[in-house]
């Protein structure tokens, strides 16, 4: 059925006339011109969905001839049942229960809350233009637009579905525009934290939860409105799945790990780092585990691996159709890969992810980590093989890409970092016991460690986390006076960047999109943005709107901030 519907979704968009598509793209533009969009563009554009819808059909031919093969086969009976992993889900509820005291399930709770409390005050900073550009050019458009739209890399498809969602039940604002990716930040905390006690205790897992909720970075991605929370999310889904497929060798375990870091993908392309580490780490603890139904267990990894491409590849179709695969692996935005510039650049790219991860804590403390790190990796084998995987995941493929992404899509190791941490520090405390203070027992000592780690990353983490989203919260000033200001006829004139954050608060205060969009009324007034930190001008405002200075009356200043300037003026 799905590859039937490909095959006519395909054939009649490939007959759909230039200026049919053209007309319904200028009608969903607040412009009310697509000029990007022009007649080799469609026609490419239908040459990719005539391929679809080939593709297709020759796909459905070949599952119409070899369906009776198909049924017959065991992956085909099993249907990939989802029971096993229910079970597992509740086994490990009922395991959780039985084998807690409320003490420690009481303490765990404050954790969480803790984080969810620190993620929740940084959501009512000042709106930063990434968020707002996610929200006016993607989020407030078509969902069939948004599933296909990736001429910028903003568009974290997956969490501006979830925006686009959350800002119709909840209005627009900066709580709701930031509610996708705070709940995902939130989320991950309890399942990492179930993760580390399955792979090695309750210890442990309590002080990485406590680094967990209180990282800077993390805090900072858990409140902004932005995709990078729920790639963590996906990813730690992933992990527990792969914990359950290899004590299991669980078909529906294994299949559900491709659907996940598949979703991830679809949020932000970065997360293929993600899923590289963990199906490698996956092939290593199997091979190291097993041996006789080693064949068995590497059969399902491959598929949860096949299921991951193909996934993937169905999600992205409506990109690769629009912009074709090389949009996804590399962007047009972004600048030209040059090998010899990545050998002359990955060290300082690396020194700022290094500097992104300290700068909310310390250098000693990041120097520290380090070193508790190497010590958990050389005592603890199951660490050693996730530390193999996350290596093995990222090095080889930003070789090959010859680029060292951005140090935001690199936070998903802030996991293994905090986990190294909580696996050393329960070495060293057990050592404390043992060797200086026996009265120190297990429990005292991993709360009051936990106590001191979290205190000691949320002062810094969250003061750094409110410098870095400062936003720009001139934008809402401005946006108020123009609400309370304007009337009938008039317009609001936009530079980049203070365009979207001044669009956003004004869509927040319910002012129609249209007052920044279209020609000046000779009976209105003008309101025009200045911003003389990015060194605009009210003529070069006026000119990127195709206006001319001298088609108004003198402008007056009408609103004076230290960023932000606007002038007002009618036609002459």
């Amino acid at each position: 059925m799905l590859l039937l519907a490909l095959t006519l979704l395909g054939w009649w968009g490939s007959g759909l006339s230039y200026a049919t598509v053209s007309a319904h793209l200028n009608h969903l533009a607040q412009d009310g011109l697509v000029e990007t969009y022009d007649g080799p563009f469609h026609a490419r554009i239908q040459g990719n969905l005539r391929a679809l819808a080939g593709i297709a059909i020759v796909g459905l031919l070949v599952l119409l001839v070899f369906r009776k093969r198909i049924k017959a086969s065991k992956v085909a009976v099993e249907s990939v049942p989802a029971s096993g992993v229910r079970s597992g889900i509740r086994g490990a509820w009922r395991e959780y229960t039985k084998r807690t005291s409320s003490a420690h399930k009481r303490f765990v709770l404050v954790l969480i809350l803790g984080g969810a409390a620190l993620r929740a005050m940084l959501m009512l900073q000042p709106i930063t233009y990434d968020e707002a550009f996610t929200f006016t050019y993607y989020a407030t458009r078509p969902i069939h637009v948004i599933v296909s739209d990736y001429s910028y890399p903003n568009n974290h498809i997956f969490h501006t579905l979830l925006v686009k969602l959350s800002t119709v039940v909840f209005g627009v604002g900066k709580v709701s525009l930031r509610l996708p990716a705070f709940m995902a930040g939130v989320v991950v905390l309890p399942l990492f934290y179930f993760f580390v006690r399955a792979m090695f205790n309750r210890y442990i897992a309590l002080m990485a939860l406590a680094m967990l909720a209180a990282s800077g970075p993390l805090l900072e991605y858990g409140a902004c409105a932005r995709g990078y929370s729920l790639t963590w999310l996906f990813m730690v889904m992933a992990l527990l799945l792969g914990r359950h497929f290899i004590k299991t060798n669980s078909t529906a375990s294994a299949a559900f790990i491709g659907a996940a870091c598949a979703l991830g993908m679809w949020t932000v392309p970065t997360m293929i780092y993600a899923a590289l580490t963990i199906h490698i780490w996956l092939l290593i603890s199997l091979t190291a585990k097993y041996e006789n139904s080693l064949r068995e267990r590497i059969l399902n990894l491959l598929l949860s691996l096949s299921v991951f491409v193909v996934f993937t590849v169905f999600l992205y179709l409506p990109v690769i159709l629009v912009h074709g695969f090389d949009q996804l692996l590399h962007h047009s935005t972004l600048p030209e890969r040059d090998w010899q510039d990545f050998t002359l650049t990955h060290q300082d790219h690396a020194l700022l992810l290094w500097a992104h991860i300290v700068d909310s804590s310390a250098a000693w403390v990041g120097i520290l980590g380090f070193v508790g790190m190497v010590h958990a990796t050389f005592i603890s084998s199951k660490f050693r093989f996730l530390v193999m995987a996350t290596l093995l995941g990222a090095v080889p493929l930003v070789v090959a890409q010859a680029a060292v992404v951005p140090p935001r899509a690199w936070l998903y190791l802030l996991f293994i970092f905090h986990l190294s941490s909580a696996i050393a520090l329960f070495y060293l405390l057990k050592f404390v016991q043992e060797k200086l203070w026996s009265g120190f027992g297990k429990r005292e000592r991993t709360v009051v460690a936990s106590i001191l780690l979290f205190i000691g990353f949320a002062i810094p983490g969250h003061h750094i986390s409110k410098i870095r989203l400062a936003g720009m919260p001139e934008a809402g000033t401005a946006a108020a006076f123009i609400q309370r200001n304007l009337v009938s006829d008039e317009k609001v004139y936009i530079d980049y960047p203070w365009d979207s954050p001044i669009e956003f608060h004004l869509m927040a205060l319910g002012v129609d999109r249209s007052v920044m969009y279209g020609p000046t009324s000779p009976t209105g007034r003008a309101f025009v943005a200045v911003g003389p930190d990015y060194e605009q001008t009210l003529e070069g405002v006026l000119a990127h709107h195709d206006l001319a200075l001298a088609a108004f009356s003198p402008f007056d200043l009408v609103q004076d901030q230290r960023r932000l300037k606007i002038f007002a003026a009618p036609m002459r």
